[in-house]
């Protein structure tokens, strides 16, 4: 008889256990399964070689994903990322090719403009009141005119070596990238999880007049976010521009942008506000990366890209409505 009344509250135990896994990593569940296709039914997707390719592919827009990640923490978005990394890609350039000021000090000036950038668009969202999806579509165009009218739609290419060494130096094998998008995972992480702003920011999230009334700076919270992102914009847009060897505004665009909100959905955050993760944005991304990368061995065509990842995007958000209306 004591069996039978343990094993009947073991039940409901483990049920939730599985329902609060299911709620908090879904994201790890889509990518060991993706990740697990791949492995199964395309050829040459195992290779070692391959899977560290898609890790390197990864690290740049890994870590504007984060910075997008606590934008979507306070229930906003940031359209602008992608025209915010090509105009910090040509200004990275012009500092540090163009003006020859020291590496340390270009990419210092190239991360305060991105910071600029995100202040521009968490004032305009906190003080102003306008929409986030309005306000981050308008400066982002107008981020890329500006972008045109310094660089006069040219690019600065041929980088000098020790400048190009940034994103192509390895180190045991691994691509530099790949460590430095490490290290902003590491410190965006402790700030999310482990800090008093991380928790200030989920607050906000989740509910901006109780965290108002309770003494948090919500403003100050939101304005923050928003710089966060436009900072890691700039230091992918560095990154980026140094991979490829081309300073130019057009890198990024509305592509990049809507890669890395795809990726940060994927990777738990809520277009809702209140959550969200620094792990979770890192498997969002690989996510993508290993679905792009399966597609390509396969020889699917690459202008059917765009298409699958609406329809990643469009799924991934049903889904999450329908786990929060299950789950609850």
């Amino acid at each position: 008889m004591t069996d039978t009344v343990r094993g009947a509250d073991a039940a409901p135990e483990k049920k939730k256990i599985i329902r609060e896994f299911v709620k908090h990593r879904g994201n790890v569940i889509i990518f060991l399964f993706i990740w697990l296709a791949g492995m199964i039914f395309v050829k040459n997707f195992a290779n070692l070689d391959n899977n560290l390719n898609i890790v390197t592919q990864s690290a740049i827009p890994a870590i504007s994903c984060l910075g997008m990640t606590f934008v979507l923490m306070t229930g906003g978005i940031d359209l602008s990322v992608g025209y915010t990394l090509g105009f910090c890609s040509y200004m990275f350039g012009m500092f540090a090719i163009r003006m020859e000021l020291p590496l340390i000090a270009a990419l210092i000036l190239t991360l305060i403009i991105g910071g600029i950038c995100g202040l521009v668009n968490g004032l305009l969202v906190q003080i102003v009141k306008i929409p986030a999806f309005i306000v981050t579509l308008g400066t982002g165009y107008i981020i890329f005119g500006i972008a045109q009218i310094v660089s006069n739609g040219s690019a600065i290419t041929n980088l000098p070596e020790h400048v190009l060494a940034i994103a192509r130096a390895k180190f045991l094998g691994i691509s530099s990238m790949v460590y430095i998008a490490a290290a902003v995972v590491l410190i965006c992480w402790f700030v999310l999880h482990k800090s008093t702003y991380g928790r200030t920011l989920m607050s906000v999230g989740l509910n901006i007049k109780a965290s108002r009334l309770s003494g948090v700076r919500a403003g100050y919270v939101t304005v923050m976010a928003y710089v966060t992102c436009g900072v890691c914009s700039a230091l992918a847009a560095v990154l980026m521009a140094t991979r490829v060897n081309n300073c130019v505004p057009t890198l990024g665009g509305t592509e990049f942008t809507f890669q890395v909100i795809t990726a940060a959905i994927l990777g738990g955050a809520s277009l809702f506000g209140g959550v969200g993760s620094a792990w979770g944005s890192v498997l969002g991304v690989m996510t993508i990366y290993i679905i792009e990368n399966c597609l390509g061995l396969l020889g699917v065509n690459y202008y059917m890209y765009t298409a699958i990842l609406s329809i990643i995007i469009l799924a991934a958000i049903v889904f999450e409505n329908l786990k929060n209306r299950i789950l609850q």
